[in-house]
């Protein structure tokens, strides 16, 4: 459990990210903040560690939000699974997935990190596709396991590339957009 520090700390870190990206100094978390470097430091030895601490933070909470969509009973199965594939807390919606990239170059172990929380977790998701299947809600026939390398293909090319960049739409729209397509295909 974190502290309430360390939270606060995390919070802003990723304000500043937002709008700073990798180039984000403590000097700036700290002024966002309004606390000094030094309380920082007492929470996190260094940058690193505090990106390292983000992706499990930003999983963390999406994986708490994957589990009140599991939990309700207010949704379908098929908005389950919708809502599950999209699942953000609405405090991320703004985050600037497109410079998590520059992790894989300046910071490796945090990347690599975040390609392994990408790559693990499916199993909410893929019990709530069979189900899917059982209802008929989902083909028979359709490999689980593509679906998943498509979602995850998908979501990291989108940190790869600039395919965000000047088009005015928000990490959530695209990912909105990459969920109706896997579910529903293309076809008018």
């Amino acid at each position: 459990m974190l502290t309430e520090t360390r939270e606060k700390i995390l919070k802003g870190t990723i304000q500043v990210f937002n709008r700073k990206g990798l180039k984000l100094t403590m000097d700036d978390v700290a002024e966002e903040l309004k606390i000094s470097k030094k309380t920082i430091y007492k929470e996190f030895k260094s940058k690193d560690e505090i990106f390292d601490s983000m992706v499990d933070y930003v999983f963390d909470n999406i994986k708490a939000r994957e589990q009140e969509i599991l939990e309700s009973e207010e949704y379908s199965a098929l908005d389950k699974i919708r809502l599950l594939l999209s699942a953000m807390p609405e405090s991320y919606r703004n985050i600037n997935f497109q410079e998590l990239y520059p992790l894989s170059d300046k910071y490796p172990k945090v990347y690599k990190k975040l390609q392994r929380r990408l790559e693990t977790g499916w199993e909410p998701t893929f019990r709530l596709l069979e189900q899917g299947k059982e209802e008929g809600l989902i083909r028979p026939d359709a490999d689980l396991k593509i679906f998943k390398i498509m979602m995850e293909a998908t979501l990291e090319r989108f940190f790869q590339q600039d395919v965000m960049k000047g088009s005015g739409k928000k990490y959530n729209d695209y990912l909105n957009e990459v969920v109706d397509i896997l579910l529903n295909g293309i076809k008018a």
